[in-house]
């Protein structure tokens, strides 16, 4: 945390350093928000019972894999990368975003499924009490959870800086199949009447609270309510994104028609007008299709 911390501050004093401007909110959502969610969520009282309560280890990891990454996402830290590392970093950094392996977390139709995979890998193997076993271990799957949430959401907030080609009505379609398959886990662990890890649990002997297998039903619970809310604003992230990208490809028509208008496609005979790619059909450049890339480059193609 204190490594992250630092390198956002670094990141926005040389901003602001050369001139430029990052906004205070950004900033403040960052430390207010997604670190001090991480800091509940890893050394509360969330890190304290997680090694000796499901329920408690449970909510730990749905905090760490969607609710921590979602606050830290709203402070932009890929807009303030590029924005620090100047033009020549800035380059480089798309690079490694537009990479191969990178395109599975930008463009984010696969990508939301392994908001629901990750619960079963932990609970469902023997990672569980792998993690009960060995501290490092646990410390290793918290900072593993944390990456993988931010990889997921990260790209989806920041779909405008990064220019990645979101597909937005295909990105809800896999988010409304993600919805579904993320209380998976919960119920099925709700429903299970086999104690996840007894015999580890039940060496513990602790004197308090309920019986292990209440215990685990609620942790069910929680990772299948708490999974189910997060969602909502997943969703609402995406149509948000979907909007701004119909705003920016407004604006670039309009300032297209205004060109047209004004005369500035007739400045030679024979000239190609720059209207012409606005002859295409919609579901050839229209952002919820290919995304703001894809169509940007069509429309380029075609001109």
């Amino acid at each position: 945390m204190v490594v992250v911390a630092a390198g956002y501050l670094i990141g926005v004093w040389r901003v602001r350093r050369a001139g430029g401007h990052w906004p205070a909110t950004r900033t403040a959502a960052f430390f207010g928000l997604g670190l001090v969610a991480l800091a509940a969520a890893t050394m509360g009282w969330l890190g304290v019972y997680a090694p000796v309560l499901f329920s408690a280890y449970a909510l730990q990891v749905v905090a760490l894999l969607m609710v921590v990454p979602l606050l830290l996402a709203l402070g932009r830290p890929i807009g303030l990368a590029k924005a620090a590392l100047g033009p020549a970093g800035s380059a480089r950094l798309d690079a490694v975003l537009n990479s191969r392996p990178a395109r599975l977390f930008t463009v984010p139709v696969i990508s939301p499924l392994l908001l629901a995979v990750i619960p079963f890998l932990i609970f469902f193997t023997p990672w569980y009490q792998a993690t009960l076993q060995h501290p490092l271990l646990a410390s290793v799957s918290h900072l593993a959870l944390l990456l993988a949430g931010l990889a997921v959401l990260v790209p989806i907030w920041e779909a405008d800086t990064i220019a990645a080609p979101v597909p937005y009505l295909l990105a809800l379609m896999f988010a409304l199949i993600e919805l579904l398959a993320d209380a998976v886990p919960g119920i099925v662990i709700r429903l299970d009447t086999h104690v996840i890890a007894d015999a580890y649990l039940a060496a513990l002997g602790r004197p308090w609270g309920g019986s292990l297998l209440h215990d685990q039903q609620l942790g069910g619970d929680l990772l299948w309510g708490i999974g189910e809310a997060v969602d909502v604003p997943f969703l609402a992230l995406l149509l948000l994104q979907w909007v701004r990208a119909d705003a920016r490809e407004a604006r670039t028509v309009d300032a297209a028609l205004d060109t047209v208008a004004a005369g500035g496609g007739s400045g030679s005979p024979g000239a190609e007008d720059p209207g012409d790619g606005l002859d295409r059909p919609w579901w050839e450049t229209d952002a919820s299709v290919f995304g703001d890339r894809a169509s940007h480059f069509q429309r380029r193609e075609h001109d």
